[in-house]
């Protein structure tokens, strides 16, 4: 039934293709005289119909409209191995944030863009003092700090930030939300004495959510700058970073 199934969604998807520009359409769809479609986008461009040189009724497709509506779409990055469908209201968003669309280097001041397969040796080539090969490090850094962990046959990046008086942390899984629920870090502030500490344990986040979203929501963890003081030995930050599988 499964395969029947993905052969009735890979049929449906081919109606659903503008004979044009060969994207998915999205409503409004437009038909000629003789029933042919076409998207909006394309029908702004063409004077007559693509299938068979008829002229344009001005009249939109509800029927397919609204199966559009219900039908779920693959990733444009789907050759490069997203496998994630989404709806018509959802998949732009994906596509901005897709990790298997070309993705940007996060270090400051680096204009690398490229794909997820080419990012590991990229970074290994240009930032290579700043990947952890192990699944727990020290980050003593007091201030900003952007570094990429490579572990469990994944990429991860871990980013630290000061503002407004508090200190954030995070680690984000170079893949997708589901992914990322895999796998979870934890934060562990160490005092001078050896027996105070602060320990917070939490999902790691998918590549989709970044950074300064992951900030706002709170889902991190967050500091105020007084509480990290006391965690300050010899002008540097006593935390270990540990990740490891849910």
């Amino acid at each position: 039934m499964d395969d029947l199934s993905r052969a009735l969604d890979d049929d449906l998807l081919k109606d659903l293709e503008c004979p044009v520009c060969m994207e998915y359409m999205v409503p409004p769809i437009w038909l000629c005289t003789n029933g042919h479609n076409i998207c909006s986008i394309c029908r702004q461009t063409v004077q007559f119909c693509p299938s068979c040189r008829a002229e344009f009724s001005g009249t939109k497709n509800v029927v397919l409209e609204n199966i559009a509506r219900r039908q779920k779409y693959p990733c444009v990055n789907r050759q490069n191995g997203c496998l994630e469908l989404f709806s018509i209201e959802h998949i732009a968003k994906h596509h901005a944030r897709c990790v298997y669309g070309k993705i940007e280097c996060p270090f400051y001041n680096c204009s690398w863009n490229g794909f997820k397969n080419n990012f590991k040796e990229h970074v290994k080539q240009a930032h290579e003092k700043s990947i952890f090969w192990v699944p727990t490090f020290s980050s003593p850094n007091i201030a900003n700090a952007v570094a990429i962990v490579s572990n469990f046959g994944e990429l991860f990046t871990y980013y630290k930030q000061i503002r407004d008086g508090r200190y954030y942390a995070a680690v984000q899984l170079i893949g997708t939300s589901s992914e990322a629920s895999k796998y979870k870090c934890e934060f562990t502030l160490r005092a001078a004495n050896g027996i105070e500490q602060i320990s917070k344990t939490l999902f790691v986040r998918g590549y989709s959510e970044d950074f300064e979203t992951i900030f706002n929501s709170g889902i991190c963890l967050k500091l105020d700058e007084d509480t990290v003081k006391h965690f300050i030995v010899d002008n540097k930050l006593n935390l270990t970073v540990t990740l490891s599988t849910v």
